[in-house]
């Protein structure tokens, strides 16, 4: 059963009237099996071969209306989820949940022959999804946090948040409530910049402010058991062994401006996973959306 929430017409003076025509649309899916319900939007025609986009933990935002349209142009449909825990998406109180949750979503709107978008911490259960769920043909995993020994370039306060909130769900508590001081007082954009200082990460949240305001007012809002969950995606994954994605129909991708330390770091773990990578032309923590043409490329000469 579906439920729309919300919509926005999202429109341009310059865009093309096919671009004016999309609508920045949440809608609810209840699961009759689970009992739950996952927040989502869908964009074109149900023609389309859908592209599931699982958000990362730091931005729950769908991707712009642009990308979509650039999808449906070359005949891809992208549903993005709001992940169990963000938004009206019912939590869950483990990464096996959250799993059986988002595989009921794609068989309740019955997608076939998908591709599924993984990004950053959302890779624990891109993964597990990848690998069990056979509605799904091909994978992108985004900046997927499999490596993360150091945290490279991240400012010192920033690290001691995330220190923080990896280490119990009161740590978890007193970390989002600093995020929420840092983010009334600096402002979301200041505070998403200077995760990593990239200038084309910044022109991108230039370019989307109202996409930025709506991930702010998700993210912020999140409660403490969810972020716990979310940062066991930078610990050490004990099924993630020499080898473990060799059989994945799937490829790994991290923007070029990403810092140096992390960019070797992803390829040499990619290797050791024997999973496919690749470096996209240009930015870091907004990547994906930055070079999808690229992406787009990619999923061409994927399955």
């Amino acid at each position: 059963m579906l439920h729309q929430r919300a919509a926005l017409a999202a429109t341009s003076s310059g865009a093309s009237p096919s671009r004016s025509r999309i609508l920045r649309v949440w809608q609810s899916a209840y699961l009759p099996r689970t009992g739950r319900h996952v927040e989502y939007m869908r964009f074109g025609q149900e023609t389309l071969r859908p592209v599931i986009w699982l958000h990362s933990f730091e931005y729950p935002m769908a991707p712009p209306w642009g990308v979509c349209v650039d999808a449906a142009e070359r005949g891809y449909g992208i549903v993005s989820v709001r992940r169990p825990g963000f938004g009206g998406s019912s939590s869950v109180a483990s990464l096996e949940d959250e799993v059986a949750i988002l595989s009921e979503f794609m068989s309740e709107l019955a997608f076939e022959d998908a591709v599924l978008i993984s990004e950053g911490s959302a890779r624990p259960a891109g993964v597990k999804l990848a690998a069990g769920c056979e509605r799904i043909a091909f994978t992108v995993f985004a900046r997927p946090s499999y490596f993360s020994e150091t945290f490279g370039d991240t400012e010192p306060f920033f690290r001691d948040i995330i220190l923080q909130a990896m280490s119990s769900s009161a740590g978890a508590r007193l970390a989002m409530a600093a995020i929420r001081q840092m983010g009334r007082s600096m402002g979301p954009k200041s505070f998403y910049q200077n995760l990593f200082k990239v200038e084309s990460d910044g022109l991108f949240l230039q370019a989307h402010p109202r996409d930025l305001e709506e991930a702010w007012a998700c993210f912020s809002s999140l409660k403490a058991e969810t972020v716990s969950r979310e940062l066991e995606a930078l610990k050490p994954d004990p099924e993630l062994t020499r080898g473990a994605l060799a059989g994945l129909r799937a490829i790994a991708v991290i923007g070029s401006e990403t810092p140096q330390v992390w960019r070797e770091g992803f390829l040499a773990r990619s290797e050791e996973l024997g999973i496919s990578a690749a470096l996209l032309p240009q930015g870091s923590l907004f990547a994906l959306y930055q070079n999808f043409g690229a992406v787009l490329d990619l999923l061409d000469a994927g399955p």
